[in-house]
């Protein structure tokens, strides 16, 4: 079950799957990247140094975000990561963080391997399976079983909210079976974006799931929302770090 919490003051979103781990989602009371919010740029650069203050970490691991299905490893000493949507470390002590304003958010951790992601799922990750391919990774260089994997669907658009036309429709909805992923209104779709990054985690084997109902859009006045507010927006975080010994 997701709960709002305070970190240090600010305030965040955490999961009881994980509320004993450093790992939440950033609200707009804790903006750490202003994007196109100039006027945010000196209260965001105030809070990363926060961040790595009280998390005791060196600097923050991040990457610029395209809508792919990159995936990278995170390497010791290394912390930006170009064109990828995704990050796994098992480094301890190392701080995660990437960044969303209505594509999904998800952390994944496996608290006994140590382990752990972020994945930015936009319609166009959601449509080429970027956080099933994660997990696969995770899986296959880390030897961890999906019975480990504990993941966190963050806030994000709703099927409330997330109109489109066909042509995105149907790169995300493959089976014609797959109702209970959209509904249709006249010409337009309404996609369950965040149920299709569950099902992808499904598929994997991975149960210990927690899917957020907030959707970012309807809730603009806690959360950044893209489309609220027609681009001119700040983006709220979600922020993992690997737990030292």
């Amino acid at each position: 079950m997701f709960y709002f919490d305070y970190f240090y003051g600010k305030k965040i979103l955490k999961s009881s799957l994980l509320s004993d781990y450093d790992c939440f989602f950033t609200t707009r009371d804790f903006v750490l990247t202003p994007s196109s919010r100039k006027d945010l740029e000196k209260e965001a650069a105030e809070n990363r140094v926060f961040l790595k203050q009280k998390l005791f970490c060196p600097d923050i691991i991040t990457a610029n975000q395209i809508h792919s299905d990159n995936i990278s490893i995170v390497k010791n000493g290394r912390y930006f990561y170009d064109n990828m949507d995704a990050l796994i470390s098992n480094i301890e002590g190392s701080l995660l963080l990437m960044n969303f304003a209505d594509c999904v958010p998800v952390i994944l951790y496996s608290p006994k391997d140590n382990t752990g992601a972020i994945v930015h799922a936009g319609w166009r990750g959601t449509a080429a399976h970027i956080l099933r391919k994660t997990v696969i990774v995770m899986k296959k260089e880390f030897n961890i079983k999906s019975s480990d994997i504990i993941a966190l669907i963050g806030p994000a658009i709703g099927k409330c909210c997330f109109e489109t036309d066909e042509n995105v429709f149907k790169q995300l909805i493959k089976d014609d079976l797959a109702v209970k992923f959209y509904e249709k209104k006249s010409d337009k779709y309404f996609i369950d974006l965040k149920l299709l990054n569950n099902d992808q985690l499904l598929s994997e084997g991975i149960e210990n799931i927690d899917i957020c109902d907030y959707c970012t859009c309807c809730m603009s006045d806690i959360f950044f929302s893209y489309r609220k507010e027609k681009g001119m927006t700040a983006r709220h975080s979600a922020v993992l770090k690997i737990k030292r010994g």
